[in-house]
């Protein structure tokens, strides 16, 4: 994170849809007006959803990371999603500029089974999309990043040499064609150039077939989709935890200049802003999606074989600590502290009481950290970020210690802020005092929701 704590203004917030995104994870899902599936009946529970209802309760993020594991279930003949009327499996679809719906996977099926959801004849196009897909692999721009990835890797001692279009077959599956195959610490990866739309069900089957072989496989972009999402972006971006990967001539060139493999990561990542509420006139935390296109090893990357993911970060985890955060700044701006209190009993698994006393502090703790990193008094009525750092001290000595060394560890104990009282406070509690005194042990389990939340 950026060390926003200066003598200047606090930095303006980045637009709500990031300059280079034109796909926004948070927003509403659109349906189209003439459904091809109307009520589709969800396995796992038999419930009946009204598609034109449902739909529209989920966000764009959500909606994306659903297409592809609905077909990837349909790839293993565990359909999620049914058509309520004839009970034949459905998959999600999207009507370019209208919205998303269901279909029935073979159209053919419902027709002959009288479903009144039936569409009219069309063929399969599965086979078809088969040999669409493999046809646009044979072009100049597909080949050219197959050999980038290649470079990329090699330049990766830890790699294992890359096998380019290498066939090999599964006693499970039939065969498949990787564009680039190799090895990363024992783990088979494969890494697939993606110049175009792909058509979904083939995303699906080879996305399947690569998990069910104890293989990881990773899409590579040639370029980034700019204001053209399409849905193939979409879905790959969702699916990999608001990742996106991209190799061109320029990643591929100081892959070889440093010796490791690495890719433009374009990610989306739940954050907090500073905002000020207009009924109290205090600074609050808003839930944000922190825009980032960065070069990133490969080595720094969490893989994961079983959901087939490679990533910087935990979605689900980013998205709970944003919303810790808030819930610390309404506590102490508002004494809302049973959400708190909940969500502190969720993180660490237990039951165990915690009173006011103990949740004001950690409020008041989170509070200080995130005025210092956005040099606003975030959650207090005090003028300047040192107010809630100074308020920590003055009331809350068993946290401190960790508010000193968290600031420390997050880079934001910068010459600014220590400039008046805090500067001498900091001096004090490093050499183990507190208002001329030994420093009071400090709170075992702020130290480790401190930890959850930051590190």
């Amino acid at each position: 994170m950026m060390n926003l704590l200066s003598e200047h203004s606090s930095p303006e917030k980045p637009s709500v849809l990031p300059r280079m995104s034109g796909f926004d994870p948070t927003a509403p899902v659109l349906v189209t007006k003439q459904n091809a599936v109307a009520l589709v009946t969800r396995v796992s529970d038999r419930k009946t959803l009204d598609v034109a209802a449902w739909l529209p309760t989920l966000t764009m993020g959500e909606l994306h990371a659903l297409r592809p594991a609905i077909r990837q279930a349909g790839v293993r003949r565990e359909h999620p999603f049914v058509c309520a009327a004839c009970g034949e499996p459905v998959i999600l679809k999207a009507l370019a500029g209208h919205g998303h719906y269901f279909s029935h996977v073979e159209k053919h099926v419902a027709e002959l089974a009288g479903c009144p959801f039936r569409e009219g004849r069309s063929p399969s196009l599965e086979e078809l999309d088969r040999m669409r897909y493999h046809g646009q692999r044979e072009g100049e721009r597909h080949r050219r990043t197959k050999e980038l990835i290649a470079r990329t890797l090699r330049a990766d001692g830890r790699f294992a040499e890359p096998l380019v279009e290498s066939t090999w077959r599964s006693y499970l599956e039939g065969w498949r064609r990787p564009d680039v195959r190799s090895e990363w610490a024992g783990l088979p990866v494969v890494f697939e150039a993606q110049v175009s739309n792909t058509y979904p069900q083939v995303v699906a089957e080879r996305t399947a077939f690569y998990q069910q072989e104890q293989m990881l496989l990773v899409w590579i972009f040639d370029r980034l989709p700019g204001e053209a999402w399409r849905t193939l972006h979409a879905d790959t971006f969702c699916a990999n935890q608001q990742h996106l990967f991209v190799v061109d001539e320029e990643s591929a060139a100081e892959s070889e200049r440093r010796g490791t493999a690495l890719f433009w990561t374009y990610t989306l990542c739940p954050s907090v802003w500073p905002e000020r509420c207009e009924s109290t006139g205090r600074i609050l935390l808003a839930p944000f999606q922190e825009e980032r296109f960065e070069l990133v090893a490969f080595h720094d990357l969490s893989l994961d074989v079983g959901r087939q993911t490679a990533c910087l970060f935990e979605l689900p985890r980013e998205e709970h600590r944003s919303r810790h955060k808030i819930l610390c700044t309404m506590a102490q701006a508002e004494c809302q502290l049973d959400p708190v209190r909940r969500d502190i009993q969720d993180i660490l698994k237990t039951d165990h009481p915690i009173s006011n006393e103990r949740l004001s502090a950690w409020a008041a703790l989170v509070c200080a950290i995130e005025s210092a990193r956005f040099a606003r008094a975030v959650g207090t009525a005090h003028a300047n970020a040192a107010g809630p750092l100074n308020l920590v001290y003055d009331h809350y000595p068993t946290v401190v210690g960790l508010l000193v060394h968290a600031l420390q560890r997050q880079g934001l104990d910068s010459e600014a802020i220590r400039r008046k009282a805090w500067g001498e406070r900091t001096r004090e509690i490093l050499q183990g005092r507190y208002k001329g005194a030994e420093l009071p042990k400090q709170h075992a389990g702020s130290e480790r929701m401190l930890s959850w939340l930051y590190d």
